[in-house]
């Protein structure tokens, strides 16, 4: 998570752990800071592939560039 927040240093996301009922496995869930409403899942394996395809989402780009940039269209 660190190797993806230095190479995405303006993005904001979180990693969040999903309340497990009692007989299922914990699961870690992808919170972009950037686009409300939106968890991704971590993967394929242990890896962050599937949330580096969202960082890399033109209007995810753009919002991320709005908030640098200090404008809010």
């Amino acid at each position: 998570m660190h190797d993806l927040q230095d190479k995405y240093p303006d993005d904001k996301f979180e990693a969040i752990l999903r309340k497990p009922t009692p007989k299922a496995v914990p699961e870690w869930r992808i919170k972009c800071l950037d686009c409300p409403g939106k968890l991704y899942n971590p993967g394929p394996g242990d890896t962050l592939s599937n949330y580096e395809v969202h960082l890399r989402n033109r209007q995810h780009r753009s919002r991320v560039n709005n908030r640098v940039n200090g404008s809010f269209a």
